[in-house]
């Protein structure tokens, strides 16, 4: 089974200066992106938001910093000493995880067994906002269980996608992660066990297919975690651990072909990087996907866009005894499709700016 490899990854790609050793080694092996990648590179996408001038001047710096507290938290809980009296795990505790995980403020939680599959191959060099250069450094597995977790983005402000409003939901659910993962791994430490937050800045996996074997939730069209209750309106975070627990197993509610006769995402995706054609990676089932024309779409916007996750019935909410029946089920998906249609129509979009960035000279 081949192993993913966080340099073929977007952000990987993009980060690579042009003419350098990394950038000529990855393309001789690698041109099938470079023209599309080059593109892109070095742009920043946050600074192409169609706003006025006073708008970024008083609302981008409400996400600005984020990710020096994200450094902040990861290097608290990466430098903090593993216990050297290690507690015995009584029979059952992966419950008492999950609710501890709860506490420190995620959504969902999950748990799966790690094998060197789950693991990349290479580092892809996009931690530098944590102070660790690492690309093309080999990613040693060292962790037998991964906690993964959910955190639920806010409606109100999904609903606005591609606006302002998304960016901040998404980038707050990060740093929520992060604080999260970070809890979690100096908890675990003070039981004596080693751990590793994955937090928005750093991986050593990439968390859909650990979500996906934690069970929470499927791989939808999107290539997101469409999860039963909050749709694909969630970010994910994990933390690896030496701790070994009882684990989740995948879950089958019907999704892909709840997807195959939806396909909402892929309708109302701007740049059309979503496809419905299907690929099997390392034994999962997920969907073809243009990359780097999703990112070039976030450029013309100056936000990460979030039209798929906005237009996903499960996001808005659905019927979910109906959700739980719909496997095997087509006329209840069809159901389901016509109560969002009656609600929602194609997309739930609201144009109107909240309260929070509403600047009262701009009414």
């Amino acid at each position: 089974m081949k192993k993913y490899d966080e340099r073929n990854t977007l952000f990987s790609r993009i980060g690579l200066q042009k003419g350098s050793k990394d950038y000529k080694e990855y393309y001789k092996n690698n041109p099938d992106t470079k023209k599309a990648d080059d593109s892109v590179r070095n742009v920043h996408f946050r600074d192409r938001i169609r706003k006025s001038q006073q708008f970024k001047d008083l609302f981008l710096p409400i996400t600005a910093n984020n990710k020096l507290l994200v450094s902040s938290v990861f290097h608290t809980a990466r430098n903090f000493k593993v216990n050297e009296v290690r507690q015995e795990i009584p029979q059952g505790f992966e419950k008492n995880l999950k609710e501890i995980t709860k506490h420190y403020g995620a959504t969902d939680v999950g748990i799966a067994k790690l094998t060197e599959d789950n693991y990349y191959s290479h580092f892809g060099g996009v931690s530098e906002h944590v102070g660790i250069d690492n690309y093309g450094k080999k990613v040693t597995p060292r962790y037998k269980t991964a906690i993964v977790f959910t955190m639920k983005m806010d409606l109100d402000y999904i609903n606005r996608a591609p606006h302002y409003e998304e960016l901040m939901t998404t980038e707050n659910e990060y740093l929520k992660l992060a604080f999260t993962g970070a809890r979690l791994e100096m908890y675990l430490k003070s039981l004596g066990y080693k751990a590793q937050s994955m937090n928005g800045e750093y991986y050593e996996a990439p968390l859909v297919p650990m979500a996906h074997d934690a069970g929470l939730g499927q791989i939808g069209m999107c290539n997101h975690i469409v999860t039963k209750e909050y749709g694909n309106r969630v970010r994910l975070g994990a933390v690896l651990t030496t701790m070994e627990l009882a684990y989740d197993s995948p879950i089958d509610y019907g999704l892909r072909e709840f997807c195959s006769k939806c396909a909402l995402c892929m309708m109302n995706c701007p740049s059309r990087s979503i496809t419905h054609k299907t690929r099997v990676v390392n034994g999962r089932i997920m969907y073809k996907f243009n990359d780097t024309s999703c990112f070039e779409q976030w450029t013309k916007m100056g936000t990460d866009c979030g039209v798929c996750i906005q237009a996903c019935p499960l996001t808005q909410g659905v019927d979910l005894e109906k959700l739980e029946k719909m496997k095997d089920h087509p006329e209840l998906m069809d159901e389901i499709m016509e109560e969002h249609f009656e609600k929602h129509g194609r997309r739930k979009y609201i144009k109107t700016d909240l309260p929070i960035v509403t600047i009262k000279d701009e009414e």
